[in-house]
């Protein structure tokens, strides 16, 4: 049975001594690990928009394929895990605030302020094979918006992360994981062909491609909660 599990990750940082929400990091020697440990087990890792090619039967599939993603776009992305990606032969894909490139995070309030990932970096990345996805414009939970605004921050981001990439953008996050029916239908209006949740399972052929379960890695994940949580939804479907 295909199957794929997906990834989520937020900074891959040291932990500032102010830092209230504690489990949007992971430590760089962390992970490192986890790239180690998941190519000793013998995963493949592969963009969302290639997953969708292979549920599709476009493309075949590897024998272990996994996606890892990271939502916001934080530079410590690029100074921190891309070197371990590139170490490793992975790849990702990265979800941006269209807005914030070059920024930083400032709908976190009260959290450290922390630089996102500026075009000409987002740019070397791609270039290098990374994909890249919409976070929305602002960063704003979409189920608060008028429909209006949910379509101005769903297709407003894709047309702009379009121009200054070159390329489609076809892959979306929910920011904060907030979506309903009826936003999943408006990513699909916008013209997305995939958008991926923050709570986590397996994906099947048959999941539904706009609601794309994640697995939240964080500072309190070890090695060996890390192989649990890859083995636990195997679990669930009896795989």
């Amino acid at each position: 049975m295909l199957t794929l599990p997906i990834l989520m990750y937020h900074k891959v940082h040291e932990i500032p001594s102010e830092a209230g929400y504690r489990r949007n990091y992971v430590r760089p020697a962390q992970f490192e690990e986890q790239m180690k440990s998941l190519e000793e087990w013998g995963y493949t890792t592969v963009t969302i928009e290639r997953w969708m090619e292979i549920r599709a039967g476009r493309e075949p599939a590897p024998k272990r394929p996994i996606a890892l993603t990271f939502d916001d776009g934080y530079e410590s992305v690029y100074r921190n895990a891309w070197p371990a990606l590139r170490r490793h032969g992975m790849t990702a894909t990265i979800f941006l605030v269209a807005h914030a490139l070059g920024k930083s995070n400032q709908w976190d309030r009260g959290e450290p302020q922390q630089p996102l990932m500026t075009l000409d970096e987002i740019k070397e990345m791609s270039a290098a094979g990374i994909a890249f996805g919409s976070h929305t414009c602002t960063h704003r939970a979409l189920p608060e918006l008028s429909e209006k605004e949910q379509l101005d921050e769903l297709a407003g981001s894709r047309e702009e992360l379009e121009a200054a990439l070159g390329q489609p953008v076809t892959t979306l996050a929910y920011p904060y994981n907030k979506q309903n029916r009826k936003i999943r239908r408006l990513v699909r209006r916008a013209g997305y062909r995939a958008a991926v949740l923050g709570r986590g399972r397996l994906n099947a052929r048959w999941t539904n491609p706009y609601a794309l379960m994640r697995i939240a890695i964080h500072l309190q994940t070890t090695r060996e909660e890390f192989e649990r949580q890859l083995a636990r939804p195997r679990w669930a479907l009896g795989l």
